[in-house]
């Protein structure tokens, strides 16, 4: 054991982290859930990580900038500061093209609640402008941190005399502070990859695990692709340099940089190699030596496109959690990004992930796979430092090549590259990681709890032709011991047939307990809704439950309860077209669009005034939408509740709630002489409100809890040895 633990503290740092990772993958397959808690050791440890990076960023941008010469910073942030942030740009173009490779999933949920909740609106000022540099730090805006150590650099340069030099060697002792502590906390850092791999392990899915093989490979892919492709075919389109130098004179450090997963130590042979290649071909004065000497250490302390690459974990969370990023929100997230990444990616993507509204969460998903990931975009950095200083020395010494022809062929080239990697990366993935298992299993098999006994006719009565019936008081309907309940069939999630042949839902559900608590039996009869209050005259059923809207046109013909829930109105389109129905401003710009609805026609027409280019077509029921045959209807008129229902049987559908979160009440319906029936159940239905009965109901019918059992990760101890249940 001894030998052991002196074998692991002779490792390197990187060696100890790769091996911490897998032992940890290694103790979660074989415990299982019960080692789920170890996330909080992992949490723990990434935390104290975190504790030493926003000071170091503002003591290191100062101190490094501070110290430069006027005409070096004038030569650097002129020239060099233009390739940069061209070679930036290059980088983010990828990364925000790359999810074009994630395979297609059809995904399906239960309602929830944080679906509608608005979004906290980002505030820019905040983000980027350190009116208060100290609020800056204390609230995380790292873009605003970043600006504010910038400028004090710049300050720096324009300072002379001895307070300046104490300046600058107070900010490198901070520096020498930090990352001293820095260091000594890495040494505890195998300890969080360890609790961390072995909670994801033990806890995550099967689906996850091949969700996560999205990200890992259109990860390497791109890092590749930057590295031994883009970066090296800008460097011999543009300089002196060929194609083939470029790979030669980079492969020490490239390997280097990937075997220890560390740029520092590879500074020294990029400086070495790039003097030496510009040397071979008469590039390299005395003030360009100088120029590379200067700008290789500077560059390596501002971002890179090897650290830039993981804002791709950012995107593919957003796909991963099934809320993909828009398109608008990229530009933010990028430039964000970039200022972010003045620090440690653990700051970062934190940051990023608060940024565009997904859960902190994922982020444990980031730790766990970044020192395999890190080692690539370790290589991606180098090649990066090669390109930049390479671009630098060649424009400095009037050997850069700006031919249209050239230029051209190198635009051609990389993007049909960069288009031919996508689709391949796109087919292969789709063809060998699977979608996961669609729910409509869930929904199509869940069950009524309280049952009494229950009739449920499918036959509609007909006005004028069925036997009609007495209207039937609280005391009629003990005397008879029978309720009868007026139903919508197919009215998904509140009143519906299951795998079974079972009437089940959350109205039915609720119809079973007011029976039982009025002591009689139910049964279930189905109506038309614009048959409604003529049904309930001609005593058919004694009450409708089933997802009934109010309708202002009915009110004076039949009576409501009280309210039963608040629902969220909401817009179900085929997922390609659900972001577009997020907007007012996308939905005003749309033509030749159909929405179809079944209730809400006191809102429509308020919709057809406010939106005229849209043509709004009446339905018979939800059904009707959602099995139609070619695209009659683009869209439909529904709840976010039950259209999230709907598409746990259509997954290729999707949610939009609206820009303007309107909600509407749905309640039950009795005769409008039925005062005695409505006084009951208004007051049956405050009590089973406050005794968590409907709360209950309504959880598992919308939400999905416990509609289905959760089953217990495989593990070896369980499933295996059976050494426990």
């Amino acid at each position: 054991m001894t030998l052991v633990l002196k074998k692991l503290l002779a490792m390197t740092s990187s060696t100890q982290m790769l091996v911490a990772m897998f032992v940890g993958f290694a103790v979660g397959l074989f415990f299982g859930e019960s080692v789920g808690w170890m996330s909080s050791i992992g949490t723990s440890v990434i935390l104290l990580m975190q504790m030493t990076v926003l000071p170091y960023i503002l003591v290191s941008l100062v101190g490094g900038i501070g110290k430069l010469k006027r005409a070096t910073a004038s030569l650097i942030f002129s020239r060099a500061g233009v390739i940069m942030l061209l070679l930036w740009a290059v980088g983010l173009l990828l990364v925000a093209l790359m999810p074009l490779s994630f395979p297609f999933v059809e995904t399906a949920s239960f309602f929830s609640t944080s679906s509608i909740e608005p979004a906290t609106a980002i505030d820019y000022f905040k983000l980027y402008i350190p009116s208060n540099p100290f609020q800056s730090m204390a609230e995380g805006y790292v873009p605003a941190m970043v600006i504010f150590a910038i400028a004090m650099g710049l300050a720096l340069i324009g300072m002379e005399g001895d307070n300046k030099q104490l300046i600058i060697n107070f900010m490198h002792t901070c520096s020498e502070i930090f990352s001293k502590i820095t260091q000594a906390l890495v040494k505890v850092l195998p300890i969080g990859i360890f609790a961390m791999s072995a909670s994801a392990a033990g806890t995550m899915g099967v689906d996850e695990f091949a969700s996560m093989q999205v990200y890992l490979i259109s990860y390497f892919v791109l890092c590749l692709l930057l590295t031994f492709w883009v970066l090296p075919w800008i460097v011999a389109s543009l300089t002196p340099v060929t194609f083939a130098q470029a790979l030669r004179i980079s492969k020490s450090s490239l390997v280097t940089a990937f075997a220890t997963g560390n740029i520092f130590i590879v500074i020294p042979v990029i400086v070495e190699e790039c003097k030496q290649i510009m040397r071979e071909h008469q590039s390299l004065s005395d003030d360009a030596e100088t120029l590379v000497e200067i700008l290789v250490p500077i560059a390596f302390t501002f971002p890179n496109i090897g650290k830039l690459t993981v804002i791709l974990f950012v995107l593919f969370a957003g796909w991963f959690n099934g809320t993909p990023i828009e398109l608008s929100a990229l530009p933010s997230l990028s430039i964000s990004g970039v200022l972010s990444l003045f620090g440690s990616v653990y700051v970062a993507i934190p940051f990023m992930l608060d940024l565009v509204h997904l859960p902190q969460d994922l982020f444990q998903l980031f730790v766990m796979s970044g020192f395999i990931t890190g080692k690539f975009n370790s290589i991606t950095a180098v090649m990066n430092l090669f390109a930049l200083t390479l671009l630098t020395v060649a424009l400095f010494e009037k050997r850069l090549r700006l031919r249209p022809p050239q230029l051209l062929k190198m635009a051609i080239g990389v993007g049909a590259s960069v288009v031919l990697t996508l689709i391949v990366c796109r087919v292969g993935m789709g063809l060998f990681i699977h979608s996961p298992e669609v729910t409509s299993g869930v929904i199509a098999n869940m069950q009524v709890a309280d049952k009494v006994p229950t009739k449920v006719s499918k036959q509609y009565p007909v006005l004028g032709q069925s036997a009609s019936r007495p209207i039937a008081d609280v005391n009629a309907i003990r005397a008879r011991g029978l309720l009868r309940v007026g139903y919508i069939p197919s009215n998904v999630p509140f009143s519906y047939y299951n795998n079974a042949g079972q009437l089940v839902g959350f109205d039915s559900a609720m119809a079973n307990r007011l029976a039982d608590d009025l002591g009689v039996k139910v049964e279930f009869i189905p109506f038309e809704k614009d048959k409604l209050a003529a049904s309930l005259d001609a005593g058919f059923f004694d009450i409708a439950m089933s997802g009934l809207a109010m309708d202002i046109e009915q009110m004076d013909k039949l009576n409501y309860v009280e309210p039963v829930l608040l629902l969220n109105l909401a817009i179900a389109t085929k997922d390609h077209k659900v972001n577009s129905f997020k907007r007012n401003q996308s939905i005003k710009a749309m033509q030749d669009t159909t929405i179809a609805y079944v209730e809400h026609s006191d809102i429509i027409e308020d919709a057809k005034a406010f939106y005229p280019n849209l043509k709004f077509v009446k339905i018979k029921g939800y059904k009707d939408f959602f099995r139609q045959k070619g695209d009659k209807y683009d869209a439909l008129v529904i709840s976010a509740e039950a259209g999230s229902a709907w598409t746990l049987f259509f997954p290729g559908y999707g949610i939009a709630p609206l820009e303007y979160k309107a909600k509407y009440p749905i309640a039950y319906a009795v005769a409008q002489d039925n005062q005695s029936l409505l006084n009951y159940v208004n007051n049956w239905q405050k009590l089973r409100k406050v005794d968590g009965h409907q709360e209950r109901l309504y959880n598992y019918w919308m939400l999905g809890q416990g509609a289905s059992e959760p089953k217990p990760r495989w593990s070896i101890i369980r499933d295996v040895l059976h050494w426990v249940d």
